[in-house]
């Protein structure tokens, strides 16, 4: 996938969600939907340094309709992260040390979180953007399976899903597309009495807030019985081989199943491990969807082309002789790298074999005969430049190259919801040298750009004035996604301003790494960029003027440095990230320029040399005294 395809995968995708969310249309059906969004989120996975701030990836659901009451929900809603074969599945589950499993068919539906208080229903709503929903308290109130009252008097949040059977879809199927489109459209009609006549189900997944004293998940799906809710249930083991059998004999009976089936969850049984593992930016590291294998077909090369990037990464890309795979006609497919060609044997002309592996990207699985052997380029298709190796990929490092500049400024431009500033006019200003860096954006003459071809007077007018009322009215997030840090989205970027506003451009390697969510690449990547572009960036933010939340300000140890040093209660990594939140920055040594030195049992020479220069010591129990737990 080309940029210009990637950027036009995220336009489409945006613009079906805002048909369906805020219009209630369904311009294609939701199994259309879901075939774009995986082959959007499978070219992510192999180029992280691409991902856009407005990608539907970077966001856990999506925003609450305008039209519902908002409803925040008392714990975080998650996605889940996918594997799609048993190799996938092996690799996770020796990584968690062979952990009992429960396994349970994966619905194809809308996910619904209730609320119940007193052993009655409260609220519900949608998922939304994992934190706030829409409220559709109302229409689930209609819907039978879901009980008005519960046995249990505590707090607690009832995540499911809502479907419809495959029997009660049969008088709607001529009108809509498919059962999981028809069940997420009912559950949010504005009018209950709709929601009523449409015979959805609920069933439970999981929970969110609760007071139950439950150490296991299917002790939650006999809660769930219990309750009078509907449940389909799992099996429980620690047996790879009766996972791989229960996932082959949910394949078998699907046809047969009563619901709309794409995969099996399979999660930790241990609700102690689960919280011990936690969650990543956007899913739980204890919990994985194992999709539906792949659907394959042949084709045939007719070209290789090469794509830049605007990390300068040097993409190949297959023209293929057209073919429908799933019901999808595919004509390019991405090789990846250039060890993929190798890996592959492809030459011109070879017949391939085009899989889609749970509706996700396609993807070229094998090869065989053709003609020449594909030649790797040594120069930069755009500058011609000298490439060079970065790992298994091909990159151009020519800060004057064209193709780079202008995605690097056209992804900024997305970022800042720049819409006058897309991808032609973009080229034009580059091309005309009004547009070279980031900061240029901000410092265009509109009489000079109103005489580009095809602009005028009143665009030029239009886009000085987009651009000028952007000033001072954009969240740090959408400027720090729009700077292109290799694995930062807008979650990560989101987690970034919140935790630390401007001080972000001061964050050390070891307060990276301790953020949930950031791994080494990551952490390594912002340090990077930010060793790289601290002045830029500085000055940048001058002009753009971010809007930073007060809470972001509010930090305890703003401005502070701690060091540790023995043995403490919880991990090192938990302090590291504790003192980060707070605005803090660890210090791994003793210095004079270090504020506080946080000691615990068996302190090392540490404990003296902070001592020796009049550095303020506290122990565990009163940092967390004074700092808050």
């Amino acid at each position: 996938m080309t940029s210009f395809e990637y950027f036009a995968l995220i336009e489409k995708l945006n613009s079906y969600s805002q048909e369906y969310y805020l219009k209630d249309k369904s311009p294609i059906s939701d199994s259309d939907y879901d075939q774009l969004y995986r082959q959007l989120v499978e070219h992510e996975k192999r180029y992280p340094k691409q991902i856009s701030i407005l990608s539907p990836s970077q966001r856990i659901g999506e925003k609450p309709q305008e039209s519902f009451i908002k409803s925040k929900h008392l714990s975080k809603m998650w996605s889940l992260d996918n594997i799609f074969n048993k190799d996938d599945f092996d690799k996770w589950f020796n990584k968690l040390n062979k952990p009992e499993l429960y396994i349970d068919p994966k619905f194809d539906g809308a996910s619904l979180n209730l609320v119940y208080e007193n052993g009655a229903l409260k609220s519900a709503s949608t998922r939304g953007d994992g934190e706030t929903g829409e409220d559709v308290t109302r229409n689930a109130k209609v819907i039978s399976t879901i009980p008005q009252t519960i046995g249990h008097n505590g707090l607690i949040e009832i995540r499911g899903e809502i479907v419809i059977l495959k029997k009660d879809f049969e008088q709607f199927k001529q009108q809509y597309s498919n059962p999981r489109n028809f069940a997420s459209g009912s559950l949010r009609q504005l009018d209950p009495n709709i929601t009523k006549d449409r015979k959805l189900t609920f069933i439970p997944y999981n929970l969110g807030i609760n007071e139950l004293n439950i150490t296991k998940h299917s002790d939650i799906i006999d809660f769930f019985q219990q309750s009078g809710f509907k449940v389909i249930r799992g099996k429980v083991t620690n047996n790879i081989d009766e996972v791989i059998n229960y996932y082959q004999s949910i394949i078998d009976s699907r046809e047969n199943f009563e619901l709309e089936l794409d995969g099996v969850v399979i999660k930790i049984n241990n609700l102690t491990v689960q919280n011990e593992l936690g969650y990543t930016i956007k899913a739980p590291k204890f919990a994985i969807a194992f999709k539906f294998p792949a659907q394959e077909e042949s084709s045939n090369i007719e070209s290789i082309v090469w794509q830049v990037g605007r990390t300068g990464t040097i993409t190949p890309v297959a023209n293929i002789l057209p073919v429908s795979v799933g019901g999808v006609i595919v004509r390019r497919v991405t090789l990846h790298n250039i060890d993929e060609i190798k890996r592959l044997g492809l030459k011109q002309d070879a017949k391939v074999k085009v899989v889609r592996r749970g509706d996700v990207i396609p993807k070229i699985e094998s090869s065989s005969g053709g003609t020449e052997e594909i030649q790797i380029p040594h120069q930069c298709p755009n500058c011609h430049s000298d490439l060079q190796k970065d790992g298994v990929y091909l990159k151009c490092f020519n800060n004057n190259c064209s193709a780079i500049a202008i995605n690097k400024l056209e992804h900024f431009a997305k970022a800042m919801d720049l819409k006058g500033l897309g991808g032609k006019i973009v080229e034009k200003l580059f091309d005309a040298g009004y547009l070279k860096e980031l900061k240029d954006i901000y410092q265009m003459d509109k009489k000079a750009i109103a005489e580009l071809d095809g602009l005028g007077k009143k665009s030029a007018n239009n886009l000085i004035s987009e651009i000028n009322s952007s000033i001072g009215t954009r969240d740090l997030w959408r400027l720090i996604a729009g700077l292109g840090i290799e694995g930062v989205g807008e979650s990560g970027a989101k987690i970034l301003a919140d935790n630390y506003g401007l001080g972000f451009v001061e964050l050390n390697y070891e307060q990276l790494i301790a953020i949930d969510g950031f791994g080494v690449e990551t952490a390594s990547s912002i340090m990077q960029y930010l060793t790289d572009n601290k002045q830029i960036l500085i000055e940048l933010l001058s002009i753009t003027k971010p809007v930073v939340k007060e809470k972001q300000m509010a930090n305890k140890l703003s401005g502070k440095r701690i060091a540790i040093t023995g043995t403490l209660s919880r991990p090192r990594d938990y302090y590291i990230q504790f003192i980060a939140s707070l605005g803090g920055k660890f210090a791994s040594s003793v210095s004079s320029k270090v504020d506080i030195l946080l000691v615990g049992e068996d302190a090392g020479s540490k404990l003296q040399k902070a001592t020796s220069l009049g550095i303020e010591i506290i122990d565990e129990t009163e940092f967390l005294k004074r700092f808050g737990n």
